[in-house]
């Protein structure tokens, strides 16, 4: 139960992070963007490897944004409503459908109560072919860590989805970076980007979800 539950974290970790986009002048991006996921640090056993996700899918729709992890045995969502700045969380895990709502006052109080900061950008004359664009590279530091960023200014996404993922102060999106949690490098690469409709109703709950608050799914984790 306990490895479950550090997956699980895991999972959030990731769906959190991947919604770091901002956006450049141009015609606004309608599509879908794909993420790759390798693993680095901490060795899993077999079975909890199994359980992590291999890629993660965004969709995007004007200021709608949806993030979903691909994985064997979890579901889990993220979509964001950059207008209004408020959140959903969908989790489908462990015999459980579960969406977690929360407004923008809800998100400025937890990066408050974290005491997140603005990260330090260094910009670093260096580019990478990824996906087909060439990409610019970052240096991300975040209290003690850095972090490299590879980037695209050349599709214009919705603005402010880098502002509370750690990466406020990139413009375009990002395309190849990492995430550090419970041991484990994430390390996430844009495989392909799709131009195209996207179904409105993937941003919304569905109707067999049950709603809870942040803490009552804190209470159900032990948290």
């Amino acid at each position: 139960m306990k490895t479950s539950i550090k997956i699980l974290l895991v999972l959030l970790a990731v769906s959190i992070s991947v919604t770091g986009f901002s956006q450049k002048k141009a015609k606004p991006f309608k599509g879908t963007i794909t993420y790759g996921i390798t693993y680095e640090g901490e060795e899993l056993d077999a079975a909890s490897q199994a359980q992590m996700p291999t890629g993660i899918v965004v969709s995007v729709l004007g200021n709608l944004v949806r993030n979903e992890q691909i994985s064997a045995f979890y579901s889990m969502a993220q979509i964001s409503d950059l207008e209004k700045g408020s959140a959903i969380v969908l989790i489908d895990a462990m015999g459980m459908k579960i969406a977690v709502e929360q407004s923008k006052e809800d998100i400025e109080k937890n990066k408050a109560e974290a005491e997140i900061e603005d990260p330090e950008i260094n910009f670093v004359d260096e580019t990478k072919e990824i996906a087909g664009y060439t990409c610019k590279k970052a240096e991300v530091k975040s209290g003690d860590e850095i972090i490299e960023v590879f980037y695209t200014d050349e599709i214009a996404v919705p603005k402010g989805m880098n502002d509370n993922s750690g990466f406020k102060g990139i413009e375009g999106v990002l395309m190849e970076y990492s995430v550090v949690q419970e041991g484990l490098i994430m390390i996430m690469t844009v495989k392909e980007i799709k131009k195209g409709k996207v179904n409105k109703g993937m941003f919304v709950i569905p109707d067999d979800y049950e709603v809870k608050t942040a803490e009552e799914l804190g209470g159900m984790f032990g948290g």
